[in-house]
């Protein structure tokens, strides 16, 4: 991710894979220096223990009744390069950018999702959550996440999943989306997806490069 313009407001984090809210956490490792006046990322404390936000929400509004206890306990980190981050995805945070959109310098961060052991896959098909799950794994609701599409990180490499991927073996297609978000189209008029597809479909008000 680089300098998202005006920034991204703010939001949790429902793109987290195809695992429950609490089998997964979020993390953020810096490669720039954040710039003194915006890029930092601001969390609202505890807010990850909210129970009003829906999980279907993208963004939030964090003056909604129910965040009260959270609203006023901000965290913010300037971070440096080789600094890491790490929250709970239901945490609600934002960055925000200069007023113009016009950023002076580099904030990369390379952003991602780890999952605990044990994890097991969830099928988000029919929600905004499936966009994070396009790939043909073949696995099921049920099934531990034991797939070269996830690769293993600790406690060690895995060189069979490696070896998968190096063949080709892991990777999308026009068929596998199309399947996998047919029934989120079909849904897109409801109002839980409302939120979801402000992000899609946002371009002018937070676009990422």
């Amino acid at each position: 991710m680089v300098n998202p313009n005006k920034g991204f407001k703010w939001h949790q984090d429902n793109q987290n894979g195809p695992i429950t809210w609490n089998d997964g956490i979020r993390f953020w490792i810096t490669m720039d220096e954040t710039p003194a006046e915006y890029g930092a990322p601001v969390y609202l404390k505890g807010s990850h223990r909210n129970t009003v936000v829906p999980e279907e929400s993208v963004f939030v509004d964090k003056d909604m009744d129910g965040l009260e206890e959270y609203r006023d306990e901000l965290l913010e980190f300037r971070t440096m390069p080789g600094d890491m981050l790490i929250w709970h995805p239901r945490t609600i945070h934002k960055v925000d950018g200069p007023s113009d959109g016009i950023w002076t310098t580099y904030r990369r961060v390379l952003g991602g999702t780890v999952a605990k052991g044990g994890t097991v896959y969830t099928d988000k098909r029919g929600t905004g959550g499936v966009l994070s799950d396009l790939g043909r794994h073949g696995l099921e609701s049920g099934d531990e996440l034991n797939s070269p599409f996830f690769p293993l990180v600790y406690p060690r490499f895995d060189e069979e999943e490696a070896k998968a991927r190096d063949a080709g073996e892991v990777g999308r297609n026009f068929q596998d989306i199309i399947q996998k978000i047919g029934g989120l189209a079909g849904s897109a008029s409801g109002a839980k997806f409302r939120s979801f597809f402000q992000v899609l479909g946002s371009n002018k008000k937070h676009p990422f490069t």
